[in-house]
């Protein structure tokens, strides 16, 4: 089975290709265990923002999770929560960036 990351669904363009980039290699770093854990959790947080998806230009939800956030946080290492605070840096940028528009 394939683990897909929800955030390298993002269209890479000149301005996002460095930290799309840079997401892509730390994804592929990460072992398969960790990969779950980062594709859950960040499913999570997309199902919160699932009503403004588009207005933020953030990827859609690319399965449901099957734990809830406190299940995933107190499985995961610290590589992956690493991982998944670059993940959640950059949506909160892409965020400020449309508001200030």
């Amino acid at each position: 089975m394939e683990l897909k990351n929800p955030i390298l669904d993002i269209e890479m363009t000149e301005d996002n290709r460095e930290q799309l980039t840079s997401l892509k290699k730390g994804f592929e770093e990460l072992n398969a265990e960790e990969k779950i854990d980062v594709i859950d959790f960040q499913n999570i947080m997309l199902q919160k923002v699932s009503k403004h998806r588009e207005m933020y230009g953030m990827p859609g939800s690319s399965q449901a999770p099957k734990r809830d956030a406190d299940e995933i946080i107190s499985h995961m290492s610290s590589k992956s929560m690493d991982y998944s605070q670059m993940c959640i840096n950059y949506y909160v940028s892409k965020i400020s960036a449309t508001i200030k528009k």
